[in-house]
């Protein structure tokens, strides 16, 4: 009877592929593959689906892997299951994780792991534990909370995957008693993928992301950290054009089972639901939520309340673009402009992005109270001057309500036409491949 190594062998000459390609597609040791052709291990069920699959060997491998392990079975083997399956398939998942992290631009090849082992082991004998460790993990989540307001999305995925990889490793060494500290590092981390996902219009690849921060945030027993992410998945939500009456109604069940205790993260839920009920709620509702959002920014400590700079505060401009944010959806331009004026005072300059979205707020505000012409073209000077790096979906759909909230033949046609062309003609968020 042919073995599972002598087919393989077979079909690796008729179809001119040597080891180290087979082993670079499947992915696998060159080495590996070199010991399956010699019999000297047997195949996992995965990898001998999978090296059929790539031999286009018409399920021969398959059934010869079957064959074995009935063999094996019949001897004495538990269910068949080779005693190297598990290693086997670990190690399969590891180089495809490699593979896609290569995508990113992220640094893990055999020296680097050589060097992590090796840093690993001077901690065991010096006496660092992962107590120390959480400390300073802690810290890089605080110092993303800086970099994300500044640095271009597609730079900064890169290190939250890198990092994350050893937040991960770390996770799953740690103790019961640590594990809540850990999974606030990991939700704090996973809830920055998710939004910098989004940022670059990948609303699909998010999506899983929101549910892995939300759970680790949950997990943490860290009340203002889950309720913003909460909050943050609904303001996404909120831009990537989800039916506003879905995320008001999971808008109105958080709020619903939250404390009333003032928090960054309660005041992120209510200041999207302040935004949600200016678009499908009853009239006065938004005007009543705004009211609240600003009882409870009013009883924050100062300490949240001064931090301008990262996402851990939660400073006066954040309440008075959800203002103007309200006020452009209601056309009041009065309190629109002075909501605007007063954010644009406050804000740091180095915040390019956000200050994009309150000029193209109140472009958008002008626009539906009448003023059409002049609130198209301000919005074209604000889109034009925009860096392209730091154009995020957020930015791009402020840009793009603008020229939907223009009424038929409201505006000047050379006008509009122009910024539709810029609208068009600038690029997409940079894809994640």
């Amino acid at each position: 009877m042919t073995t599972f190594g002598e087919r393989l062998s077979a079909l690796m000459a008729d179809r001119q592929i040597s080891q180290r390609k087979l082993a670079e597609r499947v992915p696998c040791s060159d080495d590996y593959i070199s010991r399956l052709a010699r019999d000297m291990r047997a195949p996992s069920e995965q990898m001998a689906k999978r090296l059929d699959e790539i031999l286009d060997a018409g399920k021969e491998l398959i059934a010869l892997y079957q064959a074995q392990a009935d063999d094996a079975g019949s001897a004495g083997s538990v269910g068949g299951t080779n005693a190297h399956d598990l290693d086997e398939e670990k190690e399969m998942r590891r180089r495809r994780l490699l593979q896609a992290l290569a995508t990113f631009g992220v640094a893990s090849t055999p020296v680097v792991e050589a060097i992590e082992y090796v840093r690993a082991a001077v901690d065991r004998a010096i006496g660092l534990d992962e107590d120390r460790h959480l400390e300073e993990w802690e810290e890089t989540v605080a110092e993303y909370g800086y970099t994300y307001t500044t640095l271009p999305p597609h730079r900064l995925l890169t290190d939250l995957v890198a990092d994350l990889m050893v937040v991960q490793a770390s996770t799953s060494r740690s103790t019961a008693e640590e594990r809540p500290d850990w999974n606030r590092v990991a939700g704090g981390m996973a809830v920055l993928v998710a939004k910098t996902l989004c940022n670059l219009d990948q609303s699909r690849l998010a999506r899983e992301w929101w549910i892995t921060a939300q759970h680790a945030a949950d997990a943490s027993g860290d009340r203002d950290l889950s309720l913003w992410v909460s909050g943050e998945r609904l303001m996404h939500g909120l831009y990537d054009e989800r039916p506003p009456v879905i995320l008001l109604r999971k808008a109105n069940r958080i709020v619903e089972r939250a404390s009333s205790t003032p928090c960054r993260g309660l005041a992120s839920v209510r200041t999207v639901r302040a935004q949600l009920l200016a678009i499908d709620g009853p009239p006065r509702a938004a005007a009543n939520e705004l009211r609240a959002c600003e009882e409870i920014f009013e009883r924050l400590p100062a300490s949240v309340t001064a931090d301008a700079q990262s996402l851990a505060g939660w400073a006066e401009y954040r309440q008075r673009y959800t203002e103007a944010w309200v006020h452009a959806r209601t056309g009041d331009r009065e309190q629109l402009d002075a909501a605007v004026a007063c954010a644009k005072q406050i804000l740091p300059a180095n915040k390019l992005r956000v200050h994009a979205q309150l000029d193209l707020l109140r472009a958008a505000g002008h626009v539906r109270a009448g003023d059409a012409t002049e609130g198209v073209r301000h919005a074209h000077a604000v889109y034009a001057a925009h860096p392209p790096e730091q154009c995020t979906t957020l930015v791009t759909s402020l840009a793009r309500q603008v020229a939907d909230a223009v009424p038929g033949r409201g505006c000047d046609a050379t006008v509009f036409a122009a910024y539709r062309g810029l609208l068009e003609s600038r690029p997409e968020p940079r894809a994640v491949t």
